[in-house]
């Protein structure tokens, strides 16, 4: 042990020592790109590996639109006075059930008497030889004042439906065509707001669609859906310079504007459990298709049938912009009617798209 101690350990670590200087000296003097010639500056390089590439590829495609909703209830009908009076008769209060046609109320308004012409007595001829003045004037007595005469008119329900917002009661005066109460159906709706481009894609579509409800654990059909527009928009605001694509320079197409110009009613079954103002989701059917070309959403610039998709130029290594026609949309996919072919290569996240590989550091191939 003691020759191991005094001869063999030291040369052992002055062997180790020796291979970390040489080391160290390699590192120092021979850098390991030495032998590699410099990529000159001013030479183009196309770097291909940064593109995720997807082949067009025919699919089937199944296309819903999602739409968050609310449920309101629907409009009543206002119940006018059909005279001015007095009322005289209440039947149904506020918050009381009434069929169309049912009294509701009476009102007594008073009727002017009728302008009759009493008829004018002819004077009797006068005698020539009769003496004038002297005589005594008999003053004929004033008629007596006409009795008021009144009618009485009944306010019959012009729907069926519940009286809300009542406040009429006997001995108080109405005009005519005031609002004496709002007779409400008692029925609700599910309504949910539709940008343009969403309306655009239900035109000439029989509307087909479902809402998730708490209170059903089915989807609820919804009843002879329908779209209402409204008629008065906002003035439009003060037009904005378009984003510049950095990778082609020309202007981006913008989106979808945003603004609700319509909505989709879809009334409520009677025999479901609603209250207003509870949120749901409603699903529009737009339709399927079997065996067409499609492309990822995330390769899919525009909103409606307009759309842009980019390829790879071989020569830049660049991407180039390719105006395409659009169809349905599905999950993930999208419909491509016009303006690729079968197998054409595209980039697979428009330029502004994240690539979750990118964001996760993984490699793109």
């Amino acid at each position: 042990m003691d020759a191991l101690r005094r001869f063999v350990f030291p040369v052992i670590w002055m062997l180790i020592f020796a291979v970390i200087a040489l080391a160290l000296a390699k590192l120092a003097f021979f850098p390991a790109d030495a032998d590699t010639p410099a990529a000159d500056p001013l030479t183009p390089s196309a770097d291909f590996d940064q593109y995720a590439l997807v082949p067009v590829a025919p699919q089937d495609i199944s296309s819903v639109l999602e739409l968050s909703a609310l449920v309101q209830p629907d409009a009543g009908t206002e119940l006018l006075a059909t005279s001015t009076g007095e009322i005289t008769k209440i039947w149904r209060g506020n918050g009381e059930a009434v069929e169309k046609g049912q009294r509701v109320l009476q009102v007594k308004y008073e009727v002017a008497p009728a302008m009759v012409e009493a008829p004018v007595e002819q004077p009797a001829e006068v005698p020539a030889d009769m003496p004038l003045g002297g005589g005594d004037v008999q003053e004929l007595p004033a008629p007596p004042p006409a009795e008021p005469e009144y009618r009485y008119v009944n306010l019959i329900a012009t729907a069926n439906g519940t009286l809300t917002g009542m406040t009429a009661a006997e001995g108080r005066q109405l005009t005519e065509d005031d609002v004496v109460a709002t007779i409400s159906p008692g029925t609700y709706s599910i309504i949910a707001d539709l940008t343009p481009e969403q309306q655009l894609s239900l035109l000439d579509l029989t509307i087909v669609a479902t809402a998730t409800l708490p209170t059903s654990p089915d989807l609820v059909a919804c009843a002879a859906p329908s779209i209402t527009e409204d008629t008065e928009l906002e003035e439009p605001a003060t037009p904005q310079a378009p984003e510049i694509d950095p990778f082609t320079g020309m202007p981006l197409e913008p989106g979808g504007s945003g603004v609700s110009a319509a909505q989709l009613v879809c009334p409520v079954p009677a025999d479901v459990r609603v209250v207003p103002g509870l949120s749901v989701e409603v699903f529009v059917d737009l339709g399927s298709r079997t065996g067409v070309l499609t492309v990822p959403t995330t390769a899919v610039e525009g909103e409606g049938t307009a759309g842009t998709v980019y390829e790879l130029d071989l020569a830049t290594g660049e991407p180039t912009p390719i105006e395409v026609t659009l169809g349905l949309r599905g999950d993930g996919i999208v419909e491509v009617t016009e303006g690729l072919a079968e197998g054409q290569e595209i980039l697979q996240f428009a330029p502004g798209v994240d690539n979750p590989d990118d964001m996760m550091g993984g490699e793109v191939w």
